[in-house]
């Protein structure tokens, strides 16, 4: 992966999002995008590339370059970019709110994410980052901590169970993450809202506990529910933070001459599209009525 370049590009959720995957019969008509073997939330890299091209602040040839061309099968683009995957999932908390959780599979997943990438981008530091974090664990300045009977006790939704304050693996990842993620807002807030849970739980929370909203259609006519206008549909909740790995490598075009100087090298590529893609875009369905805005920034680019 000597020829190639990578950023990883941390996405926070502004309001909730549908990334669907198509219709089912259950419960919910429309569910979102899931991995199969974990069942975790994701959104698949064709949509959310889908999304960037169409933010993306260039001109058509740049375009092509990069993402490819939209019709037939000239070249491929030089950016490639993986499904965009869970790292904190906010849930409901009897004191502060809300919490973000996270498990420790998902933490070494992400781990091994950036180790990937740090192989390909030197400015991607993970020498800070732990081995592995321990399940039922919260910084010492969690604002969602209840003490009971001289116990460290957490309420997410309707379960509790006690947590340990301090923990130094903890501790490192969230320094890391505060850097990392530019969000001033949320990475001031993840310290005192962060929790470590087991992996079991976890998952229930990112399967059980999405956003289940009912939509209907009015008939124009008679001012009530269309015959066929109700359903269910799925979101991942506002304030959810993903990521996805971004590669950048030498342009696909056959003849680099008509290629721009800025653009004829991994480096070239990827500070281009860096440039070009907005710090907030729509991803997903239902964007006319304020669905699926995302916050977007990147990690691991370089500086001036």
């Amino acid at each position: 992966m000597l020829d190639k370049k990578g950023v990883a590009l941390f996405l926070i959720t502004e309001t909730p999002l549908h990334a669907g995957s198509g219709s089912e019969l259950g419960v919910v008509d429309l569910p979102i995008q899931r991995e199969r073997y974990t069942g975790w939330p994701k959104v698949e890299a064709s949509s959310f590339k889908g999304a960037l091209r169409e933010y993306f602040d260039g001109e058509d040839n740049e375009k092509e370059i990069i993402f490819g061309p939209e019709g037939g099968d000239l070249h491929a683009g030089a950016v490639s970019l993986t499904d965009v995957r869970l790292l904190l999932f906010p849930v409901r908390s009897g004191k502060g709110t809300f919490a973000w959780i996270i498990s420790p599979d998902a933490y070494s997943r992400f781990r091994k994410d950036m180790e990937i990438l740090r192989r390909t981008n030197e400015n991607i530091s993970i020498e800070n980052l732990p081995e592995f974090l321990s399940p039922n664990t919260v910084s010492n300045d969690s604002q969602n901590v209840l003490e009971i009977d001289r116990r460290n006790m957490v309420l997410l939704e309707e379960y509790s169970f006690e947590v340990r304050k301090g923990d130094a693996n903890l501790e490192e990842f969230v320094n890391w993450l505060e850097s990392a993620l530019g969000d001033e807002i949320r990475k001031n807030e993840i310290k005192r809202r962060i929790c470590v849970v087991d992996n079991d739980f976890f998952n229930d929370m990112v399967q059980m506990y999405t956003e289940i909203i009912t939509r209907i259609r009015i008939d124009r006519e008679t001012k009530t529910v269309s015959g066929t206008g109700l359903w269910n549909e799925e979101y991942l909740p506002a304030d959810t933070i993903m990521y996805s790995m971004v590669f950048a490598s030498k342009p696909m075009v056959k003849d680099m001459n008509s290629v721009p100087e800025n653009l004829k090298t991994a480096e070239g590529v990827l500070n281009r599209f860096l440039s070009g893609i907005p710090q907030h875009l729509f991803l997903g369905g239902n964007t006319t009525v304020g669905k699926g805005l995302v916050r977007i920034e990147s990690f691991g680019k370089e500086e001036g």
